[in-house]
């Protein structure tokens, strides 16, 4: 039989502060448990009159007594900003068939998977719940696709920047490397990009942070002839080309989503 839990689960995001009163509440948290297969489903509205590129639900056990469980702490983040990038291009006149084709991908996907449309409502499941009064459920963090934030945990905030930024920095240094490689005159740059990648590879394991390898797959891929699809036709140093050229417009958009002005320790 399904029980209602009735306003436990609201919650505002205001860059950490309680919303004013008559202020819109950004992101509204409800569910519902079944007790019989123990099971409880957030209700996840997106409220904000914004779309919504990245959102992070934290989710705290309780004790029997019903205090919070310090060690009790879950989150599930999802980031859609690559989609949004992706979407982007696709509109620019000088887009690539490649991105296009992308595009029209990431359009098929269900509903719950693209990006957070305002208005719509995303669900999320958790199983073995005892009783819908045994966890805390809050917002942590929520990003818009207009590049603003709002923020209710600051340590969820920070992981989901962290993330952004050292991918950012990741496709950064890539393109410092095969600028560096297109600048010679070798007919076969992407054998030396990948050189100096696997070196960078090795130099960042001990290093700390989040850690988003190298697409040296793909770049493997250019070094061979390409008999179908938009490089069809192409030598390695023009599909190497058309790769950069197409990665630095993904930094030059995904930028303003990145925050870099805010200074996030390692």
């Amino acid at each position: 039989m399904k029980s209602t839990i009735l306003a436990v689960l609201c919650v505002a995001f205001s860059l950490g502060a309680s919303p004013a009163r008559g202020q819109t509440v950004p992101v509204v948290i409800t569910s519902d448990y079944y007790a019989q297969p123990k099971v409880l489903v957030l209700h996840a509205l997106n409220n904000s009159g914004k779309d919504i590129t990245g959102y992070t639900i934290i989710i705290r056990h309780k004790k029997a007594d019903g205090r919070l469980d310090e060690n009790g702490r879950s989150e599930s983040m999802e980031d859609m900003l690559g989609l949004l990038i992706t979407s982007e291009m696709a509109k620019e006149p000088g887009g690539s068939e490649s991105i296009r084709q992308q595009n029209s991908a990431n359009a098929i996907f269900p509903k719950g998977y693209g990006i957070f449309l305002a208005g719509e409502t995303r669900d999320k499941t958790l199983t073995g719940i005892e009783s819908g009064s045994d966890v805390d459920v809050i917002a942590g963090a929520v990003f818009y696709t207009d590049g603003t934030y709002d923020e209710q945990d600051k340590d969820a905030f920070k992981r989901t920047l962290t993330n952004r930024q050292a991918a950012l920095q990741q496709m950064r240094d890539e393109d410092e490397l095969i600028r560096n490689a297109l600048a010679d005159l070798n007919d076969h740059p992407v054998g030396t990009v990948i050189t100096e990648m696997n070196k960078r590879r090795v130099e960042q394991m001990n290093k700390p942070g989040p850690q988003f390898p190298m697409d040296i797959q793909n770049l493997r891929r250019m070094q061979e002839p390409i008999a179908y699809g938009p490089m069809k036709g192409k030598n390695e140093r023009e599909r190497l080309t058309q790769y950069v050229e197409e990665q630095e417009k993904k930094v030059e958009l995904m930028t303003p989503h990145c925050h870099l002005e805010i200074a996030l320790k390692q």
